[in-house]
């Protein structure tokens, strides 16, 4: 039962082109020429390049022993707006600065307007 269903299989897989056949064993070459410059000395090589690499940026890192860092720290350090999203906010406040309440359909309708035009 088990070699049927084996065979069905095979049967229904297509046979691999003459190109995918070609570009299957091109790129297994390649591998096997990348994984053979993977030494132990090529290793070594280049963690040596990493810390060097690393002590020559050591002035541009932040010291995090003197900063307190969290995944959410309820908006404490929050960056600061765009500029983008600064001009739209003056904007609103300059369209919005309307001081009768009976206004709130003109303030909805320039809303609308302003999201239009953005």
């Amino acid at each position: 039962m088990g070699s049927s269903s084996e065979k069905e299989r095979r049967t229904l897989i297509a046979e691999e082109s003459p190109k995918t056949r070609k570009a299957r064993e091109k790129l297994k070459k390649q591998l096997d020429a990348f994984e053979k410059k993977i030494t132990p000395q090529a290793l070594e090589k280049k963690a040596i390049e990493i810390q060097r690499w690393i002590a020559r940026h050591a002035s541009g890192r932040i010291a995090l022993k003197t900063k307190s860092i969290s995944l959410f720290d309820e908006n404490q350090n929050a960056a600061g707006l765009s500029q983008r999203v600064g001009q739209l906010a003056d904007q609103i406040k300059r369209e919005f600065h309307l001081t009768s309440e009976d206004e709130g359909q003109e303030k909805m309708s320039k809303l609308k307007k302003l999201i239009s035009k953005n």
